[in-house]
């Protein structure tokens, strides 16, 4: 039992330590996501799509910037259709997806295939903010 815990523990130290590294990476691309992540608001589950869609439906009580659902069973190319359907037949939430086998030419992508889940009009509210601290050449 004993020597089962401290394998558990060693997973869930080396799993945080591979979600703070990719937070840490992408801070050029999405510079909230890094402290987010410290700070404890994002939230990585499994993918439940039921759970998503109610999640979707009481954002306005979630805790957490974001959630990350780690995905096991669906191809790059459903997990695209997913997020584009969510992000077109709803406004509460923008839905974004990465995949360790899709670069889209930055080397950005995620450790896992993942879906997340952010309130859009905060998430379009810190990319307005970061565009006017821009400087222009």
């Amino acid at each position: 039992m004993v020597k089962r815990k401290k394998v558990e523990r060693k997973e869930e130290v080396e799993d945080n330590f591979i979600w703070l590294q990719y937070f840490h990476s992408i801070r050029h691309v999405c510079p909230w996501s890094y402290q987010s992540y410290l700070e404890g608001k994002i939230k990585i589950i499994p993918f439940d799509r039921d759970i998503m869609e109610l999640t979707e439906t009481n954002w306005v009580v979630q805790p957490y910037d974001a959630l990350v659902y780690v995905v096991d069973d669906l191809t790059l190319d459903e997990i695209d259709d997913i997020v584009a359907h969510r992000n077109d037949c709803q406004e509460k939430c923008e839905y974004l997806w990465s995949h360790p086998t899709y670069t889209k030419g930055s080397n950005n992508q995620a450790p896992y295939p993942i879906i997340i889940q952010q309130d859009r009009a905060k998430l379009m509210e810190l990319r307005s903010g970061r565009k006017k601290t821009k400087k222009r050449p």
